[in-house]
């Protein structure tokens, strides 16, 4: 089944506004574009709720799907962050810094449940739910307003 991811702030995508992902000293891209599935366990919404971050309107939102031959990344538990390549770091920390840029040369998106495994929080701190990171927007399919 396919899913329907939901970006909040923006009424519709402007590709010439994509920002290409590059490695940041954190443990978040530069770049990329950010969404949650729509039926997310706890999404973006869901957090900005809770954290009272900011009001998710949805006449200020966007949806689409990914492309059938969209190369996607699902990382659902801790487990799976030891296989991905890091980032060099210019100091220690005890969260996991994933070299997106190598990603990027095999996925086209990254998939994040936080739900799945809540360890996931601590060890990628700043993904604070289930979310989709775009590094190629070619793997999107907008859909249309209706």
């Amino acid at each position: 089944m396919k899913k329907t991811y939901i970006h909040y702030g923006h009424k519709s995508f402007d590709k010439e506004k994509f920002i290409e992902i590059r490695n940041d000293n954190w443990v978040k891209p530069i770049g990329g574009f950010w969404a949650s599935d729509i039926n997310a366990e706890f999404g973006w919404k869901d957090w900005c709720k809770q954290e009272n971050f900011r009001e998710c309107n949805i006449d200020n939102s966007f949806t689409f799907e990914l492309k059938e031959n969209a190369k996607i990344l699902v990382i659902d538990n801790a487990q799976k962050l030891s296989e991905l390549p890091k980032a060099d770091m210019p100091y220690r920390t005890s969260w996991i810094n994933l070299d997106f840029k190598k990603i990027k040369e095999e996925y086209d998106a990254i998939e994040v449940l936080i739900s799945s495994d809540h360890k996931l929080y601590w060890d990628l701190y700043g993904w604070d739910c289930d979310s989709i990171l775009i590094m190629n927007p070619e793997c999107m399919k907008v859909i249309e307003n209706e």
